[in-house]
C-alpha cells in the first residue's frame, strides 16, 4: 500500500513502513542503494539498470537508518531478474 505523508512516498509492508529514499543496508553494514519504489513484493532501488531489486523476504527489519537486510544468503540483488 502506497501513501503520501508530508510530501514523501511511504509504503506499509509486512516488514515495516518503508519510505522512498531510505538506505538499503546489507548485513555487513554497506549501503546497496536507496529505495525508489515498492512493486508487489520487491523493493526497487534507485539508479542502476532499473532491474535492481530486493525481495521483501530478504528484509530483516526497517529502522530510522534504513532497510536492513538479513544474512540468509538468498539475495537476488543485481541478478537482473524481474520480481
Amino acid at each position: 500500500m502506497s501513501q503520501m505523508q508530508s510530501g514523501e512516498q511511504v509504503w506499509t509492508t509486512v516488514v515495516g513502513t518503508i519510505r522512498k529514499g531510505m538506505k538499503v543496508i546489507a548485513p555487513d553494514g554497506s549501503c546497496l542503494g536507496t529505495v525508489a519504489s515498492i512493486d508487489h513484493d520487491a523493493v526497487k532501488l534507485e539508479g542502476g539498470s532499473g532491474d535492481d531489486f530486493i525481495s521483501l523476504t530478504q528484509i530483516d527489519g526497517v529502522s530510522e537508518e534504513g532497510v536492513l537486510l538479513s544474512t540468509r544468503g538468498d539475495a537476488t540483488f543485481g541478478l537482473g531478474g524481474q520480481p
